[in-house]
C-alpha cells in the first residue's frame, strides 16, 4: 500500500527523484506527509519539508493534491482504505458461528492488529482528535465511525452476554480500547523496532488489553 513505514529522514533528499505523476511519486509524498505530521503536526509541517523528504518539488505535490489540507485529506483516505480490510474481517464476524466471546476476541484483535500495522497512525490520529475542527471531524467520519460501525454490533452481543467488564457500554468499551493501544504504540514507535519486536509488541497488546474489558 502507499503510506510508507518508513520515511526518509527530514532534509535528505533521496538520489534518483520518483518520476512525476508516477505510483512511487505519489507514495513517496504520502509516506513524507504521514511522518510529517505525525511528528510535527499539521500546522508544523510544510509542503516544501513533505517535499524534500520524499524528494520531489514542491510544485508536484501542489499539482497533484492542490493544497497541503487536500494532501492531508488524501493521506486520511489511503490509511482508511489501508485498514478497510480489517474492517471487513470484523463485518464478518456479525452473525458467525462460533461463541460470541470468540467473535468479539477476533474482532478485537483485528481492530488491534491494524492500528499496529501504520506505525506513526497512532501519533497521527492523536493530535488530530484533539483539536475539535475539520479535520478532527474528518478523521471521525472516514476512519474511527466505520471502524465504529463494524464493531459495535459485536460488542452489544457481547454487552446482552455479560462479558463486558464493569457494565461498560459497547461505545466507551470500543473508546477504552482505543485508548489503551495508542499510547503504548506512541511511546515504543519513538524508539527503532526491529520486524521481530513489532510484531511481538501487536502480540502483546491483543493479549494484555482484552482481558481489560472482556470479563473472564
Amino acid at each position: 500500500m502507499p503510506v510508507q513505514h518508513n520515511a526518509p529522514s527530514s532534509g535528505v533528499r533521496r538520489r534518483g527523484r520518483p518520476a512525476k505523476g508516477t505510483p512511487a511519486a505519489r507514495e513517496a509524498i504520502l509516506g513524507a506527509a504521514l511522518h510529517g505530521f505525525s511528528r510535527k503536526g499539521y500546522e508544523g509541517t510544510s509542503l516544501r519539508e513533505i517535499a524534500e523528504a520524499a524528494g520531489v518539488d514542491p510544485a508536484l505535490i501542489s499539482h497533484q493534491f492542490g493544497s497541503k489540507f487536500a494532501l492531508w485529506k488524501a493521506l486520511v483516505d489511503e490509511m482508511a482504505q489501508r485498514l478497510a480490510a480489517a474492517r471487513r474481517s470484523i463485518e464478518a464476524l456479525h452473525g458467525a458461528s462460533g461463541s460470541t466471546r470468540e467473535r468479539v476476541r477476533e474482532g478485537l484483535a483485528h481492530f488491534i492488529t491494524a492500528n499496529c500495522d501504520i506505525p506513526e497512525l497512532s501519533k497521527f490520529l492523536s493530535d488530530e482528535l484533539s483539536l475539535p475542527g475539520e479535520r478532527q471531524d474528518y478523521i471521525l467520519h472516514t476512519i474511527w465511525e466505520p471502524y465504529q460501525d463494524a464493531m459495535l454490533p459485536l460488542l452489544r452481543e457481547a454487552e446482552a452476554d455479560g462479558l463486558l467488564r464493569h457494565n461498560g457500554s459497547p461505545e466507551l468499551t470500543l473508546m477504552m480500547v482505543m485508548g489503551a493501544i495508542m499510547l503504548p504504540l506512541m511511546m515504543m514507535r519513538r524508539q527503532a523496532l526491529s520486524n521481530h519486536a513489532e510484531a511481538e509488541l501487536s502480540r502483546r497488546l491483543v493479549s494484555d488489553v482484552l482481558p481489560m474489558v472482556l470479563a473472564v
